[in-house]
């Protein structure tokens, strides 16, 4: 029962009259209970039921720091197989049926009447008259991936309905179900464990490491103007600690490497970090609720250098620059401002949502003394970028064109070319490989070599990593110049794609039966497989394409009315750059 300050007051009154002595103690007691009740994370009234028939364990949580966004659900994993149950948590409707190579792969929405929508992805199949539907809808557009919404009425479902069976589709690493509960009306992705689901967890966060930042150009950290991390140390107790002395002077800010396992060996996320100085708050965040708009701002949240290139998870604890994330409070800007010869007491409180706690304390004294430092030779900046303004570069046979916060922070710019006879321009590198890109900006290569205007629409621009491995950033020739959208910095060149897509057979096409599959080797050298189609006889019949195998599967149990003798298969594969291979043969069906 939770307990009202209105409720409180009614008692005070009423002990009052019987006996003064012993209200403060009773008062006291009830304030007692009534402050550790709303501390506790009270369940939403739901009464939703498990989307799984297996207990609940965890491979990711809601919040859950991954490639450009939080991870807006949880991961329950299915025994390391398909074909697992999965269950409708409560009455409603089917509102929405998708399936992508990519992403979150096949695809349910159910949308309750109490104003929630739960999501179940990565699935396998789906179950009768869903499956039906959905099988329908693939033939009247003739593709095999879609993504359709439906109405209230169209598919009604009840709570324990089994709508489909768990798997490994999109971009899923191994079986296991993405589950979400968004709100209706907002679409934005609540915490599932807020209504009530249970996760055996008694293991506390990890705290690894803390690295402190200068804010501005009269900020020092130990002498220097420059971030600094520091390793932190467990005793045999548990307890976290520092062994250096931290020294800073000016506007600092805090970021602390800390991660979560639940009761699983999966690396999780956090539920709440707390940052006080001297016993006030001064920064905190909280993984309620995600919005989908703003949620690629988690490349601003954490220290995208080391997220990046350590795969260390340190979330920011101040607020400098582009960020609209929706998920903190804080009192100026989570600043400390150190002056000289005062000391500050940090504390840093780390939870997960089963309310397992650690903490980290360290001090921070005031000191303006600055160390000399050596000087190295650097690379003078091309162009100081500002976040909040658009931006722009032209150079010779190279430019972009940023519109205001595509960055999430101010930077320096540094740019170089390079001949390679690879590719038909010059590798133009933009030398920030480690700086997020929030939204897509316009990038142009000249070629440097004339190009026969019919192979304009096989030009694309290429990215290209440390390794010399490149991906297509697509393109389109126009004005002398390639021109495409990118959201990353790197290198870039323009590539020609004149190859055919690969068709291979896997299967022999004599002695089948009307429930035989026919396998084919399909992959694209470049610009990468756009489209696929099959027909039997010129009728055209769903064919399945295993993107992570590679395959592409033409089930002849698809075809109604297959007749035994010899009928005519078509297989076309199309590339992103419009270049076809079409296979045409024989079959016989016994």
């Amino acid at each position: 029962m939770v307990i009202t300050i209105k409720a409180l007051i009614s008692l005070f009154l009423f002990m009052r009259k019987i006996n003064p002595q012993i209200v403060f103690l009773i008062v006291t007691i009830q304030l007692f209970v009534f402050v550790r009740l709303q501390a506790q994370v009270s369940p939403i009234e739901a009464n939703f039921r498990s989307p799984l028939d297996i207990p609940l364990i965890v491979a990711g949580n809601f919040g859950e720091v991954r490639s450009n966004h939080f991870h807006t659900g949880m991961d329950f994993k299915t025994m390391g197989v398909e074909g697992k149950n999965i269950y409708a948590i409560e009455d409603g409707y089917i509102s929405r049926i998708a399936f992508s190579h990519y992403g979150y792969g096949r695809a349910l929405y159910i949308t309750h009447p109490n104003g929630y929508t739960s999501v179940y992805a990565h699935l396998s199949k789906f179950k009768s008259p869903i499956a039906e539907y959905a099988k329908n809808y693939q033939y009247s557009v003739q593709e095999e991936t879609y993504n359709v919404y439906l109405d209230s009425g169209e598919l009604v479902v009840k709570k324990g309905q089994i709508v489909a069976l768990g798997g490994n589709s999109g971009s899923s690493s191994a079986p296991h179900l993405h589950f979400e509960i968004r709100e209706t009306d907002t679409e934005n992705p609540m915490n599932p464990m807020l209504f009530g689901y249970k996760i055996t967890d008694s293991k506390k966060p990890m705290i690894n490491n803390l690295k402190i930042y200068p804010l501005d150009d009269q900020a020092l950290i130990n002498g220097v103007g420059v971030r600094k991390v520091i390793p932190v140390k467990k005793d045999k107790k548990g307890n976290y600690y520092i062994n250096q002395e931290i020294r800073a002077h000016g506007n600092i800010g805090f970021a602390l490497h800390s991660t979560d396992r639940l009761n699983a060996r999966n690396i999780c996320g956090l539920y709440t970090l707390d940052l006080t100085v001297n016993g006030s708050d001064l920064f905190s965040h909280k993984m309620d609720k995600l919005d989908f708009s703003t949620n690629r701002y988690v490349n601003h949240h954490v220290d995208y250098l080391r997220h990046k290139r350590n795969n260390q998870t340190f979330h920011k604890s101040f607020m400098k620059g582009n960020n609209l994330l929706d998920i903190y409070s804080y009192v100026d800007n989570g600043y400390l401002y150190a002056e000289n010869d005062s000391v500050y007491t940090m504390k840093y409180v780390t939870k997960d949502f089963s309310g397992n706690t650690s903490s980290l304390v360290f001090k921070v004294k005031g000191d303006d003394n600055e160390i000399p430092i050596k000087t190295y030779v650097t690379i003078s900046c091309v162009r100081e970028l500002k976040y909040n303004e658009s931006n722009y570069f032209d150079t010779t046979g190279f430019n972009f064109l940023m519109a205001e916060n595509t960055l999430y922070d101010d930077m320096c710019f540094f740019y170089n070319k390079k001949i390679d006879s690879t590719y038909h321009s010059d590798i133009h590198d933009m030398m920030t490989r480690y700086a997020p890109v929030h939204q897509y900006y316009k990038v142009s290569i000249a070629p440097n070599q004339e190009i026969d205007s019919v192979l304009h629409s096989k030009l694309l621009i290429v990215a290209i990593n440390e390794k010399g491995k490149i991906a297509s950033r697509k393109g389109s020739f126009q004005n002398g110049m390639v021109t495409t959208r990118v959201r990353e910095f790197g290198k870039f060149a323009i590539a020609i794609d004149t190859t055919k897509p690969v068709v291979k057979p896997l299967t022999e096409t004599f002695k089948l039966s009307k429930t035989s599959s026919i396998s084919f080797k399909i992959a694209d050298n470049l610009s990468g497989i756009q489209s696929y189609s099959a027909r039997i006889d010129g009728e055209w019949v769903l064919a399945s394409y295993k993107r992570k195998k590679g395959k592409l599967i033409v089930s002849l149990s698809e075809v109604e009315g297959l007749t035994t003798g010899i009928h005519e298969l078509e297989v076309e594969v199309v590339d992103e750059r419009a270049n076809v291979n079409f296979k045409k043969m024989k079959i016989v069906v016994n």
